[in-house]
């Protein structure tokens, strides 16, 4: 049931997502979300070195129980030139290797420098997967043409098919290049008030609407129905699910245990709006 499951850690380090009311989650909270994790044997996390606390904090917890997770991080040419000094800043902030580096951007991706300290960082020590996040499918038509990742990371949930077209998927399992899937609550925007989403987007309130209609015929939340449609998807290999405590952790756990009825889910398959600026937190106004 939580097999394709990643937590994603933004929050422990900053105030993350549109919904969020209560910041970053202190290290108490972040002791009880990861204990829960391995009860429920949910065993990679997303972080990056961008994340302020979140390393420090999955290190603490280590630290305190001995407990590893498969971590995959990030890292960027943004403030710091050198990729390999902010690896061994995250191995001593997490206290063990992480099992998976990304790019937190396309350039980065395709900057010789980075893959250049990447073969550094390989020759010592035992990293298994290189990779990158993208925003758009026209990034991911670059940094192929550069260099095969084993793993992208990418925008997916249901308003946001882009990277779920047909060619692409094949094209991404013929060269073997893991999917996960970010960007599931649409950084917590389908826990806003439609009335929220209204004012703030436009030309977005038909498609909004059948799926708040789709969501109320399958008893769910939006946010529900977009984790839940996630979840079913075998295209993706992975998602990255970010929660704001235990509680909302434990609830979306628990509606992994519904499924979206057949005819729910092909309505949602026709329902698209990549190319409004909803879909694209990078492009919205503070």
């Amino acid at each position: 049931m939580y097999k394709k499951i990643i937590l994603g850690t933004a929050q422990f380090g900053n105030k993350y997502g549109i919904a969020n009311k209560t910041g970053q989650i202190n290290f108490p909270e972040v002791f009880k979300i990861l204990n829960y994790l391995k009860k429920k044997k949910i065993n990679y996390l997303d972080t990056a070195s961008a994340y302020n606390q979140s390393e420090t904090k999955i290190g603490r917890y280590f630290q305190k129980t001995n407990k590893k997770f498969r971590v995959i991080t990030k890292f960027s040419f943004k403030g710091n030139n050198n990729i390999e000094k902010q690896f061994i800043k995250s191995l001593r902030l997490l206290g063990y290797l992480p099992d998976t580096i990304l790019a937190h951007n396309y350039r980065d991706y395709i900057n010789p420098k980075f893959h250049e300290q990447i073969k550094n960082i390989k020759k010592k020590y035992l990293i298994k997967n290189i990779g990158v996040t993208l925003n758009k499918v026209s990034e991911l038509n670059k940094i192929l043409r550069y260099k095969k990742p084993d793993v992208i990371q990418v925008p997916i949930n249901i308003l946001n098919k882009s990277f779920l077209d047909k060619n692409i998927i094949k094209l991404l399992k013929e060269k073997s290049i893991r999917i996960l899937g970010r960007s599931i609550f649409l950084q917590g925007l389908f826990y806003k008030d439609k009335k929220f989403v209204f004012k703030k987007f436009k030309n977005v309130k038909k498609k909004y609407m059948q799926l708040l209609e789709i969501a109320s015929h399958e008893k769910m939340t939006l946010g529900e129905l977009s984790l839940v449609w996630a979840n079913q998807l075998k295209e993706v290999d992975n998602i990255i699910l970010g929660v704001d405590n235990l509680s909302h952790l434990k609830k979306n756990l628990d509606s992994l245990k519904k499924r979206i009825s057949k005819e729910s889910y092909n309505l949602i398959k026709k329902i698209n709006l990549e190319n409004n600026r909803i879909t694209k937190p990078y492009l919205w106004k503070k």
